[in-house]
């Protein structure tokens, strides 16, 4: 009977559509959405490279890798227009000579600031870059103190021994992960997590359209309860059955829509690990279960989907689909953590050990929503 209800939901070309490409458009703009939104949110800094030497092209390719701020390569004239124009914040200008003074150790002065007075970060910007200053002129001054113990006790050097100072003291500047845990998949095979949860951009949003797919698609329930349900009580296979039959027509189709979702992500975002596809079906399952029981606890299409919208807007944003949550309150984000859609923040695939709370939040849901849809259709005359 599942075969045969898919076959007959497969025929309706509107619903296809609905099913399997409107959560990847509405993903795709939405994520493209943020994305651009998120770019223009940054403060606007001109960088002027006037020494064009090694040291200036290494900081500014360090000061444009900066997520917080938005550093642009410009020429002189090009960033007092945009200054004037108030397009950029201020203007960093590594004058000729710079290199030099770096290598001579001298830190102080040797990149010139043009500001106006709306300027509003300079201070901030002001310490990033000398950050990066500071960071070339202290490997300078240990390599050159390298080499020089190493004329004073007269070892023998090659000729890189002066780049190789330098670049050892450039790496320790790199940061590491302040906590990593070693564990064993099926005592084969080590992984390492670091640091807590990884963001995706897609599938939090992906979460949001989908279960917000999912209660439209479960009007069903509403339109066939005055009708067939009383029809389907006097069946063989009763109203149980045929509820049971087309919950899971439904959940077939959403779970290959996850499987064609998670394929596009992956060549559109290079994902790596396939545990963010199970992650994918074992919510939209739960997304089946909840939109079905939601709809069986309603009487009438209008007010069932204004409802659907509050509770999947107000779910999404709990559940960290938008923004991280922490941003709020610790104590959302303490709630966001017993939430199905949390399982959608993981990028990579975790062992169960990790995960259980998420595991087991997502299959009490499922059987909460079926209980209660049981208890919802016992009462139905």
């Amino acid at each position: 009977m599942i075969s045969e209800k898919i076959k007959q939901l497969l025929k309706r070309p509107m619903l296809v559509i609905m099913i399997f490409f409107l959560p990847l458009i509405g993903t795709i703009i939405s994520s493209s959405f943020l994305a651009k939104v998120q770019s223009d949110s940054k403060i606007p800094v001109a960088l002027v490279d006037q020494d064009h030497s090694k040291m200036s092209k290494q900081v500014m390719d360090r000061l444009q890798k900066t997520t917080e701020i938005q550093f642009l390569s410009l020429s002189e004239e090009q960033a007092r227009k945009q200054l004037a124009k108030n397009k950029i914040d201020s203007i960093f200008l590594f004058p000729n000579g710079f290199q030099e003074e770096v290598e001579a150790g001298n830190y102080q002065g040797v990149i010139d600031l043009l500001t106006i007075p709306s300027s509003v970060a300079t201070e901030a910007v002001r310490e990033v870059v000398g950050s990066e200053v500071t960071r070339l002129t202290t490997n300078v001054k240990a390599a050159n103190e390298v080499r020089f113990l190493y004329k004073v006790y007269h070892i023998h050097t090659g000729p890189d021994l002066w780049k190789e100072a330098y670049h050892y003291t450039d790496n320790q500047w790199k940061p590491k992960p302040l906590m990593t845990i070693d564990y064993e998949v099926q005592g084969t095979k080590k992984h390492t997590k670091q640091g807590s949860v990884q963001m995706t951009g897609y599938a939090p949003l992906w979460g949001f359209f989908t279960l917000l797919l999912c209660c439209i698609t479960s009007d069903w329930m509403i339109r066939e309860q005055k009708h067939l349900f009383k029809r389907m009580k006097t069946m063989q296979k009763g109203l149980y059955g045929y509820i049971r039959s087309v919950s899971a027509a439904y959940a077939v189709l959403y779970v290959l829509q996850a499987c064609i979702s998670f394929a596009l992500f992956k060549w559109l975002y290079g994902v790596e690990s396939y545990g963010v596809l199970l992650y994918m079906c074992i919510y939209v399952i739960v997304c089946v279960a909840f939109s079905t029981w939601l709809a069986s606890e309603s009487q009438r299409v209008g007010s069932y989907y204004m409802i659907s919208v509050v509770m999947v807007t107000g779910l999404s944003i709990i559940g960290g689909s938008f923004f991280p949550v922490g941003e709020l309150s610790a104590t959302i984000e303490r709630i966001s953590q017993w939430l199905p859609q949390h399982l959608l923040l993981y990028q990579h695939a975790l062992p169960l050990t990790f995960i259980w709370k998420e595991i087991a939040v997502s299959i009490a849901c499922i059987c909460l929503c079926a209980f209660k849809i049981v208890w919802n259709v016992r009462s139905i005359k």
